[in-house]
């Protein structure tokens, strides 16, 4: 009988002490206190580096974790320590002040409960896993201090549906960034982005748009781009969400289209290059056989290339527009599909061979502006 009553009386007191104050430290000049679900991180300086044994964190509140409801992180806190808040199921909303310019690894791990995070203005670093398995989280903004995604960094945060990259970062995870996360429908890539992790979305099994923003991003290969992902010969492995693209938008800095970017996008149906554009890489619309309309700004493409190499036989229709003021020899030689085109006010000049061969072109429209003809 005794034994029964002393082992009710811990329980009692086990469930007891987490409605009182819990405290500690948690880096040089770090204090942290837990009360009545809310966990508090006072101090200044950086948070420590917790590790990760059988998925259970060293964190000094870690056998709270399930009942940590909120969590407010002092304006002085510097960084988020790696493995910190792992776990927190019941955490719904966090606020990263901009005192805090790094989030460690695994530091926001499998918080299944949170639908919203507002990542501090100084941050300037997302480590690998930090918000792996966020499953409730909707909305991500990275703001424009980052400047690198860990690998995984999100992935299987399977509530997620938009992502905005900011206009700082430089590398977008190693491998598997934004992997399955499955209700993703939207992602905006910033202007400095120059690499993207191999299989960055695999498992975005609703990726449909895509705004690209990137200066000069790193070449990719047929095999291997952000949108395809090829790993053996079992269909198993393989995940080509490239078919469910239908919209993919440039922003007016992007320089340079990278080989294969587009490739095997098969629903992509019209295509618009701004004038800040001035190369476009190997085969980076090729297997895009929906795509009919193309909208061109850009003087260099104009000027520089074979249309047919670039976009297909199968585009309708194309329209130069005002920004460009030379279509250049063989612009649109042997573009078999084209059956009209619509050539901008500022067009002056019209290379050799322009239309060579477009046997299927009934209706081309010269403005007053032109004065020789190739």
């Amino acid at each position: 009988m005794m034994k029964k009553i002393l082992t009710l009386f811990l329980a009692l007191a086990a469930s007891v002490g987490t409605l009182f104050a819990q405290s500690g430290t948690c880096g040089d000049n770090l204090k942290w206190t837990l009360s009545n679900g809310t966990l508090t991180i006072s101090g200044t300086g950086a948070m420590t580096n917790y590790t990760n044994s059988s998925s259970k964190p060293n964190t000094p509140w870690y056998s709270y974790s399930s009942s940590i409801k909120t969590v407010q992180i002092g304006s002085s806190v510097t960084s988020i320590g790696a493995c910190a808040f792992y776990g927190c199921s019941s955490l719904t909303a966090l606020t990263i002040p901009n005192s805090v310019t790094s989030i460690g690894t695994y530091a926001f791990y499998n918080c299944s409960g949170l639908t919203s995070v507002t990542i501090g203005e100084s941050v300037t670093s997302i480590g690998y896993s930090a918000f792996s398995g966020c499953s409730s989280l909707t909305s991500v903004t990275i703001p424009n201090s980052v400047t690198s995604i860990g690998s995984e960094a999100f992935g299987s945060c399977s509530s997620l549906i938009s992502v905005k990259i900011g206009e700082s970062v430089t590398s977008i995870g190693g491998t598997y960034a934004f992997y399955n996360c499955s209700g993703l429908t939207s992602v905006t890539i910033g202007e400095s982005v120059t690499s993207i992790g191999d299989y960055a979305f695999k498992g975005c099994s609703k990726l449909a748009t895509v705004i690209w923003n990137a200066k000069k991003c790193n070449d990719f290969s047929s095999s291997n781009t952000p949108f395809y992902y090829y790993g053996s010969s079992s269909s198993s492995d393989n995940f080509d969400l490239r078919k469910q693209i239908t919209s993919f938008t440039f922003g007016d800095k992007v320089e340079y289209i990278p080989a294969y970017l587009c490739a095997g996008m098969s629903n992509l149906t019209s295509i618009t290059i701004p004038n800040s554009v001035t190369s476009i890489g190997t085969g980076a619309f090729s297997g895009c056989g929906s795509l009919t309309s193309v909208t061109i700004n850009s003087n260099s493409i104009t000027s520089s290339s074979n249309l047919r190499n670039v976009f297909g036989e199968q585009v309708k229709q194309y329209t130069v527009g005002d920004d460009v003021t030379s279509i250049g020899n063989n612009a649109f030689y042997r573009c078999s599909g084209l059956t009209s085109v619509t050539i901008g006010e500022s067009v002056t000049s019209i290379g050799d061979y322009a239309f060579y061969q477009c046997s299927k072109l009934t209706s081309v429209t010269i403005p007053n502006s032109v004065t020789s003809i190739g």
